[in-house]
């Protein structure tokens, strides 16, 4: 008996700090880090929370005061521009980063397709292939990052500006829109690999440089 009273006890919520078993109404307030605690632990600093709070906060300013977001016509600089894609591509939460996948795997359908336009192009010498394909690329990428979230239940309430799926795109700064998506898609791949920044590779990966060759000597060294 004492036993099956164990293997109950097993499945009850518990604290992530001090596994301290706690009460159902306590496992219903998660912190943003997506765990539960007791009431000496759920405060932030008394967990070690792993949420970005200044992003959230600095996005939560940037969508509730209009004239913080920049003009696009403004911006002059490559660094700039990416800081205002990720402005208004966030990846706070869970349901922002899933959304933001979503946007990548669009980006890069565009980029595929593009690919496969020029090859088209030049092994069966008509012209025609690399529009189409690029316009075939754009829509399904559109689909992917625009209504796919929404279907899903993870769409966001940030505008999706600065990027290759925005106005902007259409702007001479186009080429820094698709600069900006090779970084997300980069810091993604960083999130992915440090397992949701927690594992040792997080400061290593984070604090250097944003390219392939350091990512790929990080991860293999």
């Amino acid at each position: 008996m004492a036993g099956d009273g164990d293997s109950l006890d097993s499945g009850k919520p518990r604290c992530g700090t001090c596994s301290r078993r706690i009460s159902l109404v306590e496992s219903l307030m998660p912190c943003r880090c997506d765990l539960v605690f007791c009431e000496r632990h759920r405060p932030p600093e008394s967990h070690n929370c792993q949420f970005d709070w200044q992003n959230m906060q600095r996005q939560k300013v940037a969508r509730e005061n209009p004239m913080v977001i920049r003009a696009q016509s403004s911006v002059t600089s490559l660094q700039t521009w990416c800081d205002e894609y990720e402005k208004h591509h966030p990846v706070a939460t869970k349901k922002e980063r899933h959304a933001q996948l979503l946007h990548s795997a669009g980006f890069f359908c565009f980029v595929m397709l593009g690919i496969r336009g020029m090859l088209l192009l030049l092994t069966e010498r008509r012209l025609v292939l690399l529009p189409q394909q690029i316009v075939l690329g754009y829509l399904f990428g559109l689909a992917l990052s625009h209504a796919l979230p929404g279907c899903l239940g993870c769409a966001t309430a940030s505008s999706c500006r600065f990027c290759v799926f925005s106005w902007d795109f259409m702007s001479p700064s186009c080429l820094w829109c698709a600069a900006a998506e090779w970084e997300r898609v980069k810091e993604h791949l960083m999130f992915a690999l440090t397992k949701g920044k927690q594992n040792c590779l997080t400061r290593q990966l984070y604090d250097g440089p944003r390219t392939v060759p350091h990512i790929f000597s990080t991860v293999t060294m």
